[in-house]
C-alpha cells in the first residue's frame, strides 16, 4: 500500500504534478497510483525497473526536511 499523505503528494507538486480533488470516476488515491505507474514508464532504464513501493517511498522522502540542526 502506498503512503499517500501529504509529503508524496509534496513531492509529486516538487515534480510539477499535481492531483486534483476535482470529482472523477476515480478516486484521488487511483490517481495517484496511476501517476506513479506513469512515472515508472517515463523513467531512464535503471529506475523503470523499481517498484511502484520504491517510487512512493521516494516521493515521500523529496521534500523531508533533512537539516535537522539547531542553530545555537
Amino acid at each position: 500500500m502506498a503512503i499517500y499523505d501529504r509529503r508524496a503528494h509534496s513531492g509529486l507538486r516538487t515534480l510539477g504534478i499535481t492531483l486534483s480533488h476535482a470529482p472523477s470516476r476515480y478516486s484521488r488515491y487511483s490517481r495517484y497510483i496511476e501517476t506513479i505507474d506513469q512515472l515508472l514508464a517515463a523513467a531512464p532504464t535503471p529506475i523503470r525497473n523499481r517498484t511502484p513501493r520504491d517510487m512512493d517511498t521516494a516521493l515521500y522522502w523529496l521534500n523531508h526536511p533533512t537539516d535537522t540542526t539547531t542553530s545555537a
